[in-house]
């Protein structure tokens, strides 16, 4: 009579590997969940466990997510966990651009003085449009006039429309 045992002796933990790097994707990407392999000393590759809550928005226009791999062996042995993060921006809003300036005839010898504009951004809040100008044009004999365009572009790519005064 002959008894035979057998066993497997694995005291190695697996391990997860991703070739993804945790980062900003920047403005409106296309977010794409990182691919995560595994390699087990004794059972060779496997597929690890990847769970993921979903998209988080963070504040405002940003948002994050998070994916986490993880895999435990046959001989109980867990694989540290491998976590990737990509946060990026949310804005498909163009900059709105304002001025209490109104276009019109200053009359006969003004003091001219350039309108200021202001901007904001549904998500970077204020800014300073880009006024340019290419100064008094002589229009006829002696008429004069200016005008003044603001323009902007947000971090996103989103124009706003040009506004512009002309005095």
């Amino acid at each position: 009579v002959s008894i035979t045992y057998t066993w497997k002796v694995d005291l190695v933990a697996p391990v997860i590997s991703t070739t993804a790097v945790s980062g900003d994707l920047g403005c409106n990407p296309t977010v794409v969940a990182p691919t995560f392999t595994g390699l087990d000393n004794c059972d060779g590759t496997f597929t690890p466990v990847v769970t993921t809550a979903g998209p988080t928005n963070t504040q405002g226009c940003f948002w994050s997510q998070t994916w986490n791999a993880n895999y435990t062996d046959a001989c109980n042995n867990p694989a540290a966990q491998v976590s990737i993060t990509y946060t990026w921006k949310v804005d498909l809003v163009a900059p709105v651009i304002s001025t209490t300036a109104v276009s019109g005839d200053l009359g006969c010898n003004p003091t001219v003085v350039a309108p200021t504009f202001t901007g904001l951004d549904n998500c970077d809040g204020t800014f300073t449009p880009d006024v340019t100008t290419v100064g008094p044009v002589n229009t006829q004999g002696c008429m004069w006039s200016q005008t003044w365009w603001a323009n902007y572009t947000d971090a996103c790519n989103n124009p706003a429309a040009q506004v512009s005064i002309t005095y």
